[in-house]
């Protein structure tokens, strides 16, 4: 097609000359302040405002390793998920994973939590519109008409609510306008064939009273092509496996919507409401992943005794998979399993209801919230064609959040800050399992071979207190802590197991619960030291402490004799600092930030998997640490000509991990003893190096229109995929180059751009777990996405 040639050379040609410029900064436009889309992307430090501290402040003035990265460069790069805005910033990782339990895994400086079991909160945790979330689901969903994203690295106890040792994903969406206005977007990308259509309108309904209502929808073929085919099992003749329900993958199709409402009677006082919703569907939890082995993939036939191997895999990272639909006359008789096709579906609801009211010095804030999400589906989860091993797994998952501030903004030395925060939550999981078509249970005339069922409950009682000194003009001293308090109750069980799948004695006995309870408290100290050298600079130093609750595992399959007792897990704690520099340099053209950090986290909690029966439960490993180095900046070398660049070496290791799980096949001779012991070995998905460099470049073509060039590219490290670091899970180095061509009205009023994002088309792992009664060498492996090459284009009025 000649038309869609000649869009992928000018993107190839964009993506040649990002190569000959430096990279993405940590510094971005921040404001929704009506600056044009073709501004530059490098503004003024003191001109971006972050609420890092809970209080608006400049870059420049908050002592804290933080990227802000604003609607602009959001849009430039049609950054719409939270995975794709995590690669615009230097050492996050934030991944939706495959094989069940919490479908996600957020990563910052090497340090965060395993996808792999739904009892688990992530290390790093997501803040949207002021609504504090441990749960990694919400990465399944877009995130679009977004104002503004602040990633804070690092331990942030003090002013978060709770379960951030390892850093904070701060969101905040756009709000109403003081006059009508509005926009419509359409894209298409080619390679997924991924249609897009969103919108907005905002203004006033009175003069107190202002509105935005926006909405978005997303349909896609899919980027990964299926070529399994039909597999007849040697214990089973009489149920072949289908083949690919699907021809590409992961069949992404997504409507959701947000309103917002903005009342402000009064200088004094201001409330705004947000409800946010999603409904999703896709083709499976594993839609997103490839298998990775050697030799082909091969399925044990738990009955038959033999491995079935799949002729139609290739074993490789390449946008190909076999992964396949189960017989319909086992779906019909299974329930949740869609008639044995693969299927996710996904709906949530986020609401938050922010009040602020000004006492004279005197800043008091209310953030009273309510989260909710239901993920529910099927998947075949040996990965390949083979009908073996299948989950029909929900997830439903509320809270309710209430968190109170004051901040003052006294003349004097002193200032302080305060808050409470309370969260009563609950999480409620169900899994019909399969590993063997036993038969029909003579009872119901069903297939699957268990029903495991959780019931999950949660308190968190929290309260911090920050006292701010100015030593001087110039120097400041802050110092405070969080005191936290949190239960957690869990009874979990099957309540049903297939009678002839009882006597393998694989799974706890039907209709009986076990339970538990879990308690703490920790007080998380912090204390930072800053000094404005300049007017345009600032030193400062920070000793920081971060902590994250116990709890229990919930399990894909709750293994005959095991009780909650086995499945507890102890608190995760960090403790560490950094020392920052932040400044504008050459009459404020030159933005520059580096950090220097390390810290020490103990009880790290690791999910590992047991492929045979195939179960995953948290533990914890002895202690962990990350030392490392970041440097960031960006250079106007004209008003509309912009460099940029960023580097971050990590060094994140155990400390202590004798009692390490062992990988499959793993011998004596390998380091197995029952355990291995990998201390002073590297995390989890945790590069060495993170290095980006880009250019921004933007002119006026006539006296109406403008043209706007940018190009970024990204070069990651080798790390683990695999947390037991089998050999097959190792993603070596690789880099990515995205790049865009803009043409623009210079009013703003329209936009048509071509946007390309890993226009290498490199495939990557992010993370994975050893194949369910695989060989050895198998590991399923969540890829990067591939190349993408998308039209847009953007109406606004």
């Amino acid at each position: 097609m000649p038309f869609r040639t000649n869009m992928l050379t000018s993107a190839a040609v964009i993506a040649i000359a990002a190569q000959t410029a430096f990279v993405q900064p940590a510094l971005a436009q921040a404001a929704d302040d009506g600056t044009p889309a073709h501004a530059s992307a490098a503004m003024p430090a003191d001109a971006i405002i972050v609420t890092a501290r809970r209080r608006e402040e400049t870059m420049l003035d908050v002592p804290v390793a933080i990227a802000a990265v604003g609607a602009e460069q959001l849009e430039r790069y049609a950054a719409t998920d939270l995975q794709k805005i995590g690669q615009l910033v230097p050492q996050v990782i934030l991944a939706k994973t495959g094989g069940g339990g919490a479908g996600a895994s957020f990563t910052i400086r090497g340090l965060g939590s395993s996808a792999l079991d739904a009892g688990i909160d992530q290390t790093v945790s997501l803040n949207i519109d002021g609504l504090q979330i441990s749960r990694g689901r919400l990465v399944a969903q877009s995130f679009f008409d977004v104002q503004q994203v602040e990633v804070l690295k690092g331990p942030q106890a003090l002013f978060f609510g709770k379960n951030s040792p390892g850093g904070v994903i701060s969101v905040k969406t756009k709000g109403a306008t003081s006059s009508f206005e509005g926009y419509v977007r359409a894209g298409y990308e080619f390679k997924a064939n991924e249609r897009i259509l969103e919108g907005a309108i905002s203004g006033p309904l009175t003069e107190t009273l202002g509105f935005r209502i926006a909405a978005r929808g997303s349909k896609m073929d899919g980027y990964i092509k299926n070529n399994a085919g039909p597999i007849t099992l040697p214990s089973d003749p009489d149920h072949p496996s289908v083949g690919a329900a699907y021809a590409n993958d992961p069949g992404t199709k997504e409507i959701l919507g947000r309103l917002t409402l903005e009342w402000n009677p009064s200088s004094d006082f201001d409330a705004t409401l947000k409800v946010f919703g999603d409904k999703l569907r896709d083709h499976g939890e594993t839609s997103g992943t490839e298998l990775l082995c050697e030799g082909g993939s091969r399925t044990l036939d738990l009955l038959g005794g033999v491995f079935v191997a799949d002729p139609y895999s290739d074993c490789e990272l390449n946008g190909e998979r076999t992964l396949g639909a189960f017989n319909p006359e086992i779906g019909a008789n299974y329930p949740g399993s869609n008639g044995g096709v693969p299927e996710t579906r996904y709906e949530s609801l986020l609401t938050s209801l922010t009040m602020n009211y000004r006492a004279g010095a005197l800043n008091f804030t209310s953030v009273t919230g309510f989260w909710s999400y239901t993920n529910d589906g099927f998947d075949n989860f040996a990965f390949d064609s083979t009908p073996t091993v299948a989950g029909a797994n929900k997830d439903h998952s509320e809270a309710f959040t209430q968190e109170l501030r004051v901040n003052s903004d006294f003349d004097g030395a002193f200032n302080v800050a305060a808050g409470l925060f309370f969260e009563d939550s609950a999480r409620d999981t169900r899994g019909n399992g399969f590993i063997a078509n036993v038969g029909q249970d003579p009872r119901y005339d069903t297939y699957h071979n268990w029903q495991f069922l959780t019931d999950n409950s949660g308190k968190t009682y929290s309260a911090f207190g920050q006292l701010i000194f100015d030593v001087t003009d110039t120097v400041e001293l802050a110092g405070g802590a969080r005191w936290t308090r949190e239960t957690k109750r869990t009874s979990q069980g099957n309540s049903y197991v297939n009678q002839n799948f009882a006597p393998f004695m694989i799974t706890a006995e039907e209709g009986v619960f076990t339970s538990g309870r879990f308690s703490d408290e920790q007080i998380s100290p912090e204390a930072t030291l800053s000094w404005r050298a300049t007017p345009e600079t600032m030193v400062y130093a920070a000793y920081k402490t971060g902590y994250k609750s116990g709890g229990f595992s919930n399990p894909s399959i709750l293994s005959f004799g095991q009780t909650v007792s086995d499945l507890g897990f102890a608190p995760e704690k960090a403790d560490g600092g950094e020392v920052g520099f932040k400044g504008e340099l050459l009459n404020r053209r030159l933005l520059v930030n580096a950090t220097v950090y390390r810290y020490t986290f103990k009880g790290l909690q690791l999910t590992s998997f047991n492929p045979s029966p195939p179960s995953f439960t948290i533990r914890n490993a002895a202690s962990a640490r990350t030392t490392g180095v970041e440097l960031d900046g960006a250079f106007n070398v004209t008003p509309d000509f912009t460099l940029r660049a960023a580097a971050g070496y990590n060094k994140a290791k155990y400390l202590s991990f004798a009692a390490a799980p062992c990988y499959a096949g793993q011998t004596a001779a390998q380091g197995c003893n029952g355990v291995q012991d990998l201390s002073g070995t590297a995390l989890v998905r945790a590069p060495k190096w993170n290095l980006t460099g880009g250019v921004t470049y933007d002119t006026d073509l006539t006296s109406d229109i403008g043209l706007g060039l940018s190009g970024d590219a990204n070069y990651t490290s080798g790390y683990w995929i695999l947390e037991n670091q089998n050999p097959v899970g190792w993603q070596k180095g690789f880099a990515r180059i995205n790049a865009t061509a803009r043409l623009y009205e210079l009013d703003d009023a329209w936009e048509l751009a071509l946007i390309g994002r890993n226009l290498t088309n490199k495939y990557y792992g992010i993370a994975g777990a050893e194949k369910p009664f695989g060989t050895p060498d198998a590991v399923w492996v969540n890829i990067g996405r591939p190349r993408e090459i998308m039209l847009q284009g953007t109406v606004r009025f």
